[in-house]
């Protein structure tokens, strides 16, 4: 039981994520459906569908990048002779790091400029929905942080740096 939790625990991201998308697959399905039999829908369906999309994604994106699934981001570490990529996964992590960072530093801006905006339809205040940048860039920077101690520590050669497993 503890090990389960752990794991769903460690992998949070991935869960939330999963979580978000089934939402926004669920009342799509839903809204399709009662619009196709009954010639009507539900009023709020593209409201929480979109806020849900928008959770996976920056979620979901997190997660890919904890993985090291973006394509981009593995062509670079990966080109160069062998020597220098030591070095390119630390500048790369440095840089990751420091957009990322960047990026939490303008979507507080943003949630704080429309901190009373509020949704259209279901009148729920628009920071749950603008929360979902600040929660994916600042999870972004968390594992660009630890990706760049890591790689620090590879490249001074500490031989007990070990790669993230998969779960």
């Amino acid at each position: 039981m503890f090990t389960k939790l752990k794991q769903i625990l460690g992998n949070l991201d991935i869960v939330a994520s999963g979580f978000f998308l089934c939402i926004t697959v669920s009342v799509v399905i839903v809204n399709v459906g009662l619009r196709y039999l009954f010639h009507g829908g539900l009023f709020w369906a593209e409201e929480v569908s979109t806020t849900s999309f928008i959770w996976c994604v920056f979620i979901g994106a997190a997660a890919a990048y904890r993985y090291k699934m973006h394509i981009g981001i593995d062509l670079i570490s990966k080109f160069g002779p062998q020597p220098w990529r030591a070095s390119i996964a630390v500048v790369i992590d440095c840089l990751m790091l420091v957009i990322n960072g960047y990026i939490v530093y303008l979507s507080i801006l943003f949630i704080q400029a429309n901190k009373l905006k509020r949704t259209p339809v279901l009148d729920i205040p628009a920071y749950y929905v603008n929360l979902a940048l600040t929660v994916g860039f600042t999870l972004l920077a968390l594992y660009a942080l630890i990706f760049l101690y890591r790689d620090i520590r590879k490249l001074l050669g500490s031989p007990d740096v070990t790669q993230p497993e998969a779960s």
